[in-house]
């Protein structure tokens, strides 16, 4: 009999997490996330029961064929009726039983010659757990979905699939699918209101107001919204959030047109009413004002801003955030060309922030530095 640890769950699970590489640390090789852990869905029915929740914990599916067909038996299987999704002949040649990945990397070498274990032993050992039981603990296990720039366009029958089967989710990151509906977005509110904290729908160009309305009545914990690049988002949903979402500390509302969208009318009320500490605005329609205004509310609680393309922008701006905000780490201004206050810029340097500016206001300030026989390094932030 095994050891008495080995016997509990609190203890299966945290020894087992140290199994699952994490995706960032391994983005090349993503097969190689669950290699290490997939053995021990065999060892027992605890082992399997916390090895399931760690690998189906954080899903991430890219912008490939076979990444997508992954997605798509990803929502059959969590929907746990593949009858329902219309969507590709595949369904016909592919085994959406199989316990318990849509992944169906071969994480196991059950090919090995050293291997006692037949492969048809295998299968039937993964098949005997598959049961509407472990379709719950795989749903229940689910806290962040994640997809990369998938253009197909059937896209949202999928999504709506899985956002009716899911009620702990935390974190969506959804980045440059371009058929991204505001229904598929709503679905995942209604369903993980209470818990979701993370959502990013950077490049979803098709996101209306509609959506994020939807956020903001429906999502109070909110703490990261990112909307980069979703033009139909305007000041409307925005002052929505702001009244709504009190914990929020990341918005992205940067753009490269509609400007016109985002104004002091709704970034005034995100500098008042929440805890906001990164802030994108770079392309949206700042004035002094408003920006002035953020610095005094949020003052030491601005840690990074950006105000790229930001033309009204002068030097009152960052001499507000010189003054008020002494926690600042970041700050964009590139093309911002009413600023040349770069003894303000100076500052900035001296205590480490790291900056943003384009060619013409890196040549600027360098001769600016170079005519007092100063050497000004300026850093600008990794991307």
């Amino acid at each position: 009999m095994s050891h008495l640890a080995l016997r509990l769950p609190e203890i299966v699970n945290h020894i087992l997490s140290y199994l699952a590489i994490p995706y960032h640390y391994d983005e090349i090789n993503k097969t190689k996330i669950y290699q290490s852990i997939y053995p021990c869905l065999l060892v027992n029915s605890l082992w399997h029961d916390c090895a399931t929740r760690i690998i189906w914990r954080s899903v991430t599916f890219e912008d490939s064929k076979t990444e997508y067909e992954a997605f798509l038996r990803f929502a059959a299987v969590v929907s746990n009726n593949c009858q329902k999704l219309q969507l590709q002949q595949f369904y016909n040649d592919h085994d959406l039983n199989e316990d318990p990945f849509f992944l169906q990397y071969k994480h196991a070498d059950i090919n090995n010659s050293n291997n006692t274990t037949s492969r048809p032993t295998i299968v039937s050992t993964l098949r005997q757990y598959h049961t509407f039981s472990h379709h719950s603990q795989y749903r229940n296990a689910i806290r962040s979905i994640a997809l990369r720039k998938i253009k197909d366009k059937l896209i949202n029958e999928p999504l709506q699939q899985i956002s009716c089967h899911t009620r702990k989710l935390e974190k969506l990151d959804i980045y440059i699918c371009d058929h991204l509906a505001d229904t598929s977005v709503q679905n995942f509110i209604l369903n993980n209101n209470h818990t979701l904290t993370y959502l990013s729908l950077a490049g979803c160009n098709r996101i209306t107001d509609d959506a994020v309305l939807s956020v903001a009545r429906n999502c109070p914990n909110l703490e990261h919204l990112d909307l980069r690049a979703c033009g139909l988002i305007s000041d409307k949903s925005i002052q929505s959030i702001a009244i709504h979402c009190p914990n929020l500390h990341h918005l992205n509302v940067g753009r490269v047109r509609d400007r016109e969208r985002i104004t002091i009318q709704s970034i005034s009320l995100i500098a008042k009413k929440t805890k906001v500490a990164v802030l994108g605005l770079a392309g949206c329609d700042m004035t002094d004002e408003c920006l002035i205004s953020l610095a005094k509310c949020r003052g030491r609680g601005l840690e990074r801003i950006s105000v790229n393309n930001c033309y009204r922008i002068t030097n009152k701006s960052v001499q507000a955030y010189v003054k008020y905000c002494p926690n600042l780490s970041v700050f964009e201004m590139k093309e911002c060309h009413w600023i040349d206050d770069w003894s303000s810029v100076a500052e900035l340097v001296q205590r480490k922030v790291l900056l943003t500016l384009c060619d013409q206001q890196n040549r600027a300030c360098a001769e600016w530095a170079r005519q007092r026989g100063r050497i000004m390094e300026v850093k600008a932030p990794v991307k």
